[in-house]
């Protein structure tokens, strides 16, 4: 067993780790898609995929060992986190936004779909 200082120093440096990683991913996805003539939309997916790949693994391994529930909660969970921590520190940046009605409905609606979705895979 572990002190609890030794664990909070571990993710701490584990964080460090993870940021300084996902510069660096980045960096060389952007160097890399201009010397290939990559578009910004390719750049894009490309460095979501990279950004992806622990959670993408994750729910693979998850469902391969025979643990369905946990891969889906992988997948469901991390996209709502993404979403709830993106919005929310774009919002805090960018302050006061007036969205328009059409994204609303399209975003509101794909949610309450997911959410639908989720709960008759539950049930």
């Amino acid at each position: 067993m572990h002190s609890l200082p030794y664990e909070l120093a571990l993710f701490a440096g584990s964080f460090v780790v993870v940021v300084l990683s996902s510069f660096v991913l980045t960096a060389s996805v952007a160097k890399t898609g201009a010397r290939l003539g990559f578009s910004e939309a390719l750049l894009g997916i490309v460095t979501a995929w990279g950004a992806d790949a622990p959670e993408i693994a994750s729910a693979i391994s998850a469902l391969l060992a025979g643990h369905h529930d946990l891969g889906i909660g992988v997948v469901l969970g991390s996209n709502v986190f993404n979403r709830a921590a993106l919005l929310g520190i774009s919002a805090l940046v960018a302050g006061a936004v007036q969205p328009g009605r059409n994204g609303l409905l399209l975003d509101g609606g794909m949610a309450l779909l997911v959410t639908l979705g989720e709960n008759k895979m539950m049930a």
